[in-house]
């Protein structure tokens, strides 16, 4: 198992790293979250520009009345929208899993021309999940396509879709206008008229991430710890050479002490620069590490965030190195005192509360639970026997096997702390599953878990083909 934005984390009730280091690393790879986990285009913002976004908000006018699911309708700013930056948005967060050409393969995720006016969930030669199926209703308009953008899990609870969604309004109209040009006839325009005040509501609002505060730790920070994390999740997306190029995300050789969102040669988005403040403090940094969207609603960065305080300051502590003259950290805090801090970062939350998979054990489909694991876990983990590791572990055999210990694959500390004298169970695989960062506090794998407990009984149940012995499973 592992522990990388796709690593299984168990403990006294085990969740299995290698499990959901792969869905994690498959998400965001393949592009909700892709990546997810892993994918910022605009990286850090901190609580000066908070202040900003909360007084905005403060004085904003009350959005249009919201249409069914309580999203309010986005009809105002499909009129107004920027097809091109649309389109712009959809070649950064989709392309890994949709393709949009008229006659397009069907990927990870359907082909999209045609999707805005077509049947839901219909899409001719894809296999949708029941949970999409069952939400299905009609054809796609304006609002439907905004409340599933907004946030697909909501909208379609156990979807094997598990990127975030798009919180920002002016974003989502922007793409759902651009899908709109992906046909031979596209669909009329909203008449203007009616919410036209929800334009204004979408400038930035929202507090800063509540991230808490890290100085005490930054005593105890291993910048070698900090640069494994980078290297497992950052480094995808960003180069950190002196004078090495954009990606994805913008180089971040001498980060410490830069203006915030401003590297020369990459275009952030327009969020992240209305955030901009002042330069990149360690303060400003954990805000924006610990939770990018919350920080920035609207950034591109679907990444959710560093949650555990230590891998933060280990963090913060490497990129600082990173510089031709590094600063001194900070290593007192108001708010955190050393021994609160400690408890902080202390391996906690074992049992993450998954519902039993015991009643529906007996009715899993082991040929589901390869599809759902091709889709989502493939990017991070190969399963054949003999297999190399990836960004996960290999996973041949891994039901009963020895918790985190892959031979050849190198694990978190916060999981290895967590295994224990542990094996991998169905029990403590369902645990993992269901949330790892909630199984493993500093888990590598950032994945959400997956929360229908029916397709976590159909992958446990393929996972356990994959064994030269395969378990009785109840």
């Amino acid at each position: 198992m592992s522990t990388n934005p796709h690593a299984p984390g168990p403990g006294k009730k085990g969740r299995d790293p290698l499990l959901l280091n792969k869905i994690a690393g498959g998400i965001l790879s393949a592009g909700l979250v892709a990546w997810i986990v892993i994918q910022a285009p605009g990286i850090l913002s901190g609580k000066d520009a908070a202040k900003t976004r909360a007084e905005v908000a403060k004085n904003a006018p009350a959005t249009a009345a919201a249409a069914g699911g309580g999203v309010p309708s986005i009809d105002p700013l499909i009129i107004k929208a920027d097809v091109s930056k649309g389109q712009q948005f959809v070649a950064q967060q989709c392309a890994a899993c949709h393709t949009v050409d008229k006659g397009g393969a069907n990927g990870v995720g359907p082909n999209l021309y045609g999707v805005m006016n077509d049947k839901m969930f219909a899409k001719a030669g894809y296999d949708f999940s029941s949970a999409v199926k069952s939400k299905a209703s009609g054809v796609w308009t304006y609002q439907k396509m905004n409340e599933w953008l907004v946030d697909p899990q909501k909208f379609a609870p156990g979807t094997r879709m598990g990127y975030t969604g798009i919180k920002n309004d002016v974003q989502r109209a922007d793409t759902i206008a651009y899908l709109r040009t992906l046909s031979t006839d596209p669909i009329p325009l909203p008449k203007p008229g009616q919410g036209a005040a929800a334009t204004s509501a979408v400038a930035m609002s929202g507090p800063s991430s509540g991230a808490p505060a890290i100085a005490p730790l930054y005593a105890s920070a291993v910048a070698g710890k900090g640069q494994s994390f980078f290297e497992q999740q950052c480094s995808a997306c960003h180069t950190i050479t002196k004078g090495g190029a954009n990606g994805v995300g913008p180089n971040l050789y001498g980060i410490v002490g830069a203006p915030m969102f401003a590297k020369a040669g990459y275009t952030f988005s327009g969020a992240v620069k209305k955030a901009a403040s002042g330069n990149w403090t360690p303060h400003k940094l954990n805000e924006w590490l610990y939770d990018p969207m919350k920080d920035v609603p609207g950034t591109h960065m679907a990444y959710p965030g560093v949650k555990n305080n230590q891998v933060r300051a280990d963090l913060i502590d490497y990129l600082n190195t990173q510089s031709a003259s590094p600063e001194k950290l900070p290593t007192t805090s108001a708010s955190a005192t050393p021994a609160a801090a400690a408890t902080q970062t202390a391996s906690a939350g074992l049992d993450t509360g998954a519902p039993t998979i015991k009643p529906v054990l007996a009715s899993a489909v082991i040929a589901k639970g390869q599809s759902f694991f091709e889709q989502q876990c493939s990017a991070c983990h190969s399963i054949d026997k003999g297999g190399a590791n990836g960004v996960g572990p290999n996973l041949y055999g891994v039901v009963g096997a020895p918790m985190f210990a892959k031979a050849g694959y190198s694990f978190s500390s916060g999981a290895k702390k967590a295994a224990a004298d542990g094996k991998w169970t169905p029990h403590e695989l369902n645990e993992w599953l269901y949330d790892p960062v909630k199984a493993v506090p500093g888990t590598h794998m950032a994945y959400p878990g997956i929360k229908n407990t029916q397709v976590r009984a159909d992958v446990i149940a393929y996972l356990n083909a994959q064994s030269a012995t395969p378990e009785t499973l109840k």
